[in-house]
């Protein structure tokens, strides 16, 4: 049986009905969960391992029966641990009913159905006493319910219930405690994934201010989760060295059963700046003595950098589960060197929030910081950091000056291009943009009255222009529907539905698009994909089986990923899928190409990555590339653009040298689709 869902074509910007599995829904969520990279980390299920293994022993050390429970167990990993550990009984309860009966399966074949007993339920709903879930309270607890923030999955709720409800008074927890640690940064490369810069012209002239209600706006508190140790070491000046501003000890409810908490630490300046952002981790200490330590650390401040001072981003154990966490100060502030300034530490029971204050500051209200000026609710960070991104900027600039002139009537595509206000200031006669959502419109319109400019309009569609009158189009071109590269291939649609409005000798920019590709050998990105096999020695077959049964009817064979995050090493040439016409692609019905990747060097080869090139006005110096922002080398790490998410292909590894790839575009129904052999 199949049903119809609504899908979204980003290329056409129709939504239309397909026919899908009745289980769709439930597919995507098995095929996107991250059970699977949870799994695959390596440090996380030793460390788990190790300090199950001490706590059943000092259970039994003290003449008691070890009496495990395991709170979201998944595949029932850790319940399997605790029964080869020697636990006398073990209760693991998961919320999520298909994962709950793969982790059935797991136990199974692993040989522990008859040791374990898993219940398809929240932890908060489980019931202790005669005919209840738990005949008796547990005096093991082990669980693993953390997010990059450490409580944003429930950890408090979790834990405090469990401490109540379900546990004996002198319990043992593992993880036994958590400590959350905060460094204040001075990152202007950082600072523009938050706000909206002024843009000035190639020659230095303002031509475009960001009103004063974006400026002064303290933004949003929304975590920004990122690989914090892909950040290039230049790009950030640290203000306050990294300090510890909260501990969680998971088997004493007093330490954390508040649902909202505020610390002020004391801290001392290292260096004159301006404090922007504060960078933030946490580390599981595993065991009662604090011997087993999980860190998420990034490399600079990570636990093993005290063993080995030389390590590197790429030497620190790897995971997409638990990144670092980034959070933009309300206020940006001048600081001096040795000035003794209060780090202020916010929570509620699911997410934190930072101030940094001088000391007589410190009484202030240190509310949860909301968005004020819709910016930051109706932009994503990367679109915002593409917005204040120069070296893109001064591309679309230099057209703008190209073409703009007194009889200028200028189009603009794309969603959120503030910056085609600078056509205004360049002498247009007549400036349009199309409406594309009501935040982006309402943004705009206070660009247009803080810039005094009174030759711009907002069109609530094309039917709005004239014949005959736009002599100039551009577009970034990014709209909000974008996800994949190649998704602004919209821009092309929107030429189409205004050629009637367009002068016979308009210009188009960009004028064309590249689709590009070549071959890679990722460092760690492909574990989100890799079957798990075996997991310190457990079967994993049942759940290889789920995810791989799921991705097959919900996944597309291209992803989108922010490659910066994610290091690979080039084993290709780039190679072109096709080249397109913008103002014509629709003329044709049809675009296929096949193209032959040559394999160099060690073949240790494992995806494919894809990106797009977009060329402004036919001069290489006004390409904006969406790939890598220095020419591949084979054999080297590759630099990405950090303003996009770019197509990735996971391959089978093997020896082939030659990887052929076939490349179809229905430009009608705007569907492109790749294939790899």
């Amino acid at each position: 049986m199949s049903v119809f869902t609504q899908k979204l074509n980003p290329i056409l910007g129709e939504s239309g009905w397909e026919s899908q599995d009745e289980h769709y829904d439930f597919h995507q969520e098995i095929a996107r969960s991250s059970f699977a990279d949870m799994l695959h980390d390596t440090e996380r299920n030793q460390k788990y391992y190790e300090a199950i293994k001490l706590a059943i022993n000092k259970m039994h050390s003290l003449g008691r029966p070890a009496k495990v429970l395991d709170i979201g167990t998944g595949t029932g990993l850790l319940s399997m641990m605790a029964v080869k550990c020697g636990a006398d009984s073990v209760i693991a309860c998961e919320s999520f009913s298909p994962i709950a009966d793969c982790a059935k399966k797991v136990v199974a074949l692993n040989g522990f159905g008859d040791r374990i007993r898993i219940i398809n339920k929240q932890s908060v709903d489980l019931t202790v006493g005669e005919g209840g879930d738990l005949v008796e309270k547990a005096n093991i607890l082990v669980s693993e319910v953390f997010d990059t923030e450490l409580i944003g999955e429930g950890a408090i709720i979790t834990f405090n219930h469990a401490r109540l409800k379900l546990l004996e008074d002198d319990c043992i927890v593992v993880p036994s405690s958590a400590l959350v640690y905060a460094q204040v940064v001075e990152t202007q490369w950082a600072q523009n994934w938050n706000g909206f810069k002024d843009l000035y012209s190639n020659d230095g002239e303002l031509l475009v201010q960001a009103p004063l209600d974006i400026k002064n706006c303290p933004g949003s508190s929304a975590v920004h989760d990122i690989q914090l140790s892909q950040l290039p070491p230049s790009s950030f000046k640290t203000l306050v060295a990294p300090h510890l501003v909260a501990r969680f000890d998971w088997d004493q409810t007093s330490s954390y059963t508040y649902l909202g908490d505020t610390h002020v630490i004391p801290v001392k300046a290292i260096s004159d700046g301006i404090a922007q952002v504060v960078f933030m981790w946490w580390e599981l200490i595993m065991d009662t003595k604090g011997e087993v330590i999980l860190s998420c650390a990034p490399y600079w401040a990570h636990p093993l950098r005290k063993s080995n001072t030389n390590l590197t981003n790429l030497s620190i154990p790897w995971r997409d589960h638990w990144m670092q966490a980034l959070y933009y100060l309300p206020k940006c502030k001048s600081v001096r060197r040795d000035q003794d300034l209060s780090l202020v530490a916010c929570r509620d029971q699911f997410s934190w929030w930072f101030y940094l204050e001088s000391h007589a500051e410190t009484q202030n209200n240190f509310a949860m910081p909301h968005c004020e000026c819709g910016l930051h609710t109706s932009h994503s960070r990367t679109k915002i950091g593409m917005m204040n991104d120069n070296i893109r900027n001064k591309k679309y600039l230099s057209v703008l000056e190209k073409f703009v002139n007194a009889d200028s009537v200028v189009l603009f595509v794309s969603d959120g291009f503030y910056l085609g206000l600078a056509a205004a200031k360049l002498g247009a006669k007549k400036v349009f943009y199309l409406k594309d959502n009501y935040f982006s419109t309402s943004l705009l319109e206070k660009c247009i009255k803080a810039n005094n400019i009174t030759n711009c309009e907002i069109l609530q569609n094309c039917d709005s222009l004239k014949p005959k009158n736009v002599n100039f189009v551009m577009g970034q071109p990014h709209f909000f529907t974008s996800i994949l590269p190649w998704d602004g291939l919209f821009f092309s649609y929107m030429l189409q539905k205004l050629r009637g409005s367009l002068s016979d000798n308009c210009v188009i920019a960009p004028k064309s698009v590249s689709i590009k590709g070549l071959i890679v050998q990722f460092h760690d990105l492909q574990k989100i994909r890799l079957p798990l096999g075996l997991v310190e020695e457990f079967n994993m077959k049942p759940f290889d089986e789920l995810i791989l049964s799921s991705s097959s009817k919900c996944d597309d064979k291209v992803e989108a990923q922010p490659l910066w995050e994610y290091p690979c090493i080039a084993q290709s040439a780039v190679k072109e899928f096709v080249n397109l016409n913008l103002e014509t692609l629709t003329d044709a019905k049809t675009y296929d190409s096949s193209v032959k990747f040559q394999v160099e060097g060690d073949s240790n080869y494992n995806g494919v990555a894809l990106w797009t090139d977009w060329d402004l006005d036919g001069t290489s110096k006004n390409v904006i590339t969406t790939g890598p922002i220095i020419s591949p080398e084979v054999g080297q790490w590759i630099q990405w653009d950090m303003h996009t998410r770019q197509g990735v292909h996971f391959l089978k590894q093997d020896k082939k040298k030659t990887i052929t790839s076939q490349f179809h575009f229905n430009a009608q129904e705007g569907k492109i689709n790749f294939s790899f052999s």
